[in-house]
């Protein structure tokens, strides 16, 4: 069994800012656990700018922003462990984990910081009829693939949702090549937070289909194309609306919601409608020395306040840690 004073579940900006803020605040050994092959989380892939300016003073891509604290985690000499997956977490702060080198090894903690952030819905949420045919992807997925894994998720697109990354997403293929034939949205209002997002569409001629929705996807092996159709304020089918687009890809803007498996298997109360951590008066979970920050605690958030929730809780756990014994 391998024992530390802290261990942070989770290597995305909220994870790393809670380690550092842990670290300097206390001298315990800290540790983070990683199960992709880089630090960072989500905003590896986000490689637009916009991050960092009320932090570092700097207009940053989301991967100069979290190379920032990658940089203050080696300057601390902050263990860490990539391609590491959590498996089980017990209410008595026993942590099962696995990777290739170790295999499988149990970790003991004084205090426990889930960070583990929050993952996109599948297809069933968006209730999409028709074909369950390749080429259907969520718009998380495909920034990965474009950004990081260098594919295309296909050459004639259309993007469901008008969420932050699916804008963002939109503008990326199009300057890649892609012909993203249509963003469609099932409200007269768009999703996402930052307006601005829509100028892209008009600067690259991309459609933006308001009061739409997709009532047919055809193809057998890979998508061909979908049916969509116009709606009224009832959400009720207008007569003779029906419009065919062929696209060989669908990208879907499902909601977020809070990555919050791990914090069940220790009892660790949730919301039951929003799937977020609980945290009480002194930034706990409802059980001693286990805590949450980022996203399985806010849920999808700028940033900027990811950053500043973390770094409390960080110092909060330090706090924790320096009372506590194993």
């Amino acid at each position: 069994m391998q024992l530390y004073d802290i261990v942070v579940i989770g290597g995305g900006p909220a994870g790393l800012a809670a380690a550092i803020s842990a670290k300097e605040h206390y001298e315990g050994k800290v540790l983070i656990l990683e199960r992709e092959k880089q630090l960072g989380g989500i905003l590896n892939q986000c490689i637009h700018n916009g991050f960092g300016k009320n932090i570092f003073s700097e207009d940053l891509t989301g991967p100069e922003f979290v190379q920032k604290f990658i940089d203050k985690i080696k300057e601390l000499n902050i263990s860490y462990k990539l391609n590491t997956t959590v498996l089980n977490l017990s209410d008595t702060k026993e942590i099962n984990v696995v990777n290739s080198e170790i295999g499988t090894f149990k970790i003991c903690a004084k205090t426990i910081i889930i960070a583990t952030g929050c993952r996109e819905r599948p297809r069933g949420f968006s209730n999409l009829p028709g074909s369950r045919c390749a080429g259907i992807y969520t718009v998380g997925c495909a920034q990965k693939f474009v950004n990081i894994e260098g594919y295309m998720p296909g050459k004639e697109i259309v993007i469901l949702g008008t969420g932050d990354i699916a804008l963002t997403v939109a503008r990326r293929l199009a300057i890649e090549g892609a012909n993203v034939k249509a963003v469609i949205e099932s409200k007269n209002i768009i999703d996402a937070v930052d307006k601005k997002l829509c100028d892209s569409l008009k600067d690259f001629n991309i459609p933006l289909k308001m009061m739409h929705k997709v009532v047919d996807i055809q193809g057998e092996s890979r998508i061909e194309g979908i049916t969509l159709v116009k709606i009224d304020s009832n959400n009720e089918v207008i007569s003779g609306s029906e419009e065919r687009i062929s696209c060989d890809a669908l990208l879907l803007s499902v909601d977020l919601y809070p990555d919050n498996e791990l914090a069940k298997q220790a009892r660790i109360a949730v919301n039951s409608s929003t799937g977020r951590i609980k945290l009480n008066e002194n930034s706990q979970t409802n059980i001693g020395g286990i805590f949450a920050c980022g996203g399985v605690v806010q849920g999808y958030s700028c940033h900027e306040s990811v950053v500043k929730q973390s770094y409390d809780i960080g110092e909060s756990a330090s706090l924790y840690a320096n009372n506590s014994e194993i």
